[in-house]
């Protein structure tokens, strides 16, 4: 590896801890937005406003605007995957299971992407990449459970727990085929599409909530939220992975998501009053860790 790709690479890292640091922001966000805004609008106007920000954006800086007919399908499906039942089933398993058990759900993501990875496309599943995502784990399982092994042998999965499990799978799913987007497209213009076909999927499951005009009396928290998760998570966040993905591949993209809960933790801390405790910062440690190894070549 010459020094251009070992610094481009490095730039890559922090980017991810960047995306990293909106998607972390992102739960405590929608936590406060979930009580003034039902799921699936909740995720009509977060993808609103975020196609509205990154679709004329693509139009001016790309030079290939427009996908080629044969990979509609393709973009259709990742605005599925990522974008629409992502969120519309990770906003409603809020809705039924608690926020430990969500957590150690979507931290198999990584997981779930590397062993994916290994089948769909040609990235490799070694020995060293299966301990660092155990590894992670592991500081994802203290994290939600305090410490307390009582709290992880009393789990039950609820319908909640399953909701969560499918938007798991699904998020590690467009990962991988974003990947084989980008091997055709810019991550700018990928990202735009699945948030246009993402966002229109949206609408008719919003409309059946039947309160979307109440938009205009929300307060202005939740309104900071939501501004918060859709040009943050969605549209910065978003992009920095497909560029993550297009540089390093699935794997090492993927195993950043562990940070996810460590900077939720901070956010909660701040923002809602939660404390932070040693076991929390021993986590923090595991993570950082794993996700540091992951990016040292063997």
């Amino acid at each position: 590896m010459d020094m251009s790709s070992e610094s481009r690479d490095a730039q890559t890292y922090l980017l991810m801890v960047v995306a990293m640091v909106f998607w972390g922001g992102s739960f405590v966000a929608s936590k406060i937005a979930l009580p003034e805004i039902p799921p699936m609008t909740l995720t009509f106007y977060r993808f609103l406003i975020a196609t509205a920000i990154i679709f004329p954006y693509m139009w001016v800086k790309d030079e290939k605007r427009i996908p080629m007919k044969q990979d509609i399908p393709l973009l259709f499906g990742l605005g599925l995957l990522g974008i629409s039942g992502f969120f519309a089933c990770m906003f409603t398993s809020l809705l039924y299971t608690s926020a430990a058990n969500s957590s150690t759900i979507n931290a198999l993501n990584p997981l779930a992407s590397t062993v994916f990875a290994a089948y769909i496309t040609d990235e490799k599943l070694t020995k060293r990449k299966m301990a660092l995502i155990l590894f992670a784990f592991s500081g994802i399982l203290l994290t939600v459970t305090g410490g307390d092994i009582n709290v992880l042998l009393g789990m039950r999965f609820n319908k909640g727990d399953v909701i969560m499990f499918v938007a798991m799978i699904s998020f590690a799913v467009y990962g991988i085929y974003s990947k084989k987007a980008t091997t055709k497209y810019s991550p700018l213009l990928v990202t735009a599409y699945a948030f246009l076909f993402g966002w229109l999927q949206t609408i008719p499951l919003m409309l059946r909530e039947g309160v979307w005009m109440n938009i205009i009396n929300i307060s202005g928290r939740t309104w900071a939220a939501l501004l918060f998760m859709s040009v943050g998570s969605s549209v910065v966040g978003y992009l920095i992975q497909q560029v993550s993905i297009k540089r390093i591949g699935v794997n090492k993209s993927s195993l950043f998501i562990n940070l996810v809960p460590i900077f939720a933790t901070i956010f909660a801390h701040f923002v809602l009053g939660d404390p932070i405790t040693i076991v929390n910062i021993v986590a923090i440690g595991i993570i950082a860790s794993a996700v540091y190894l992951n990016t040292v070549e063997k």
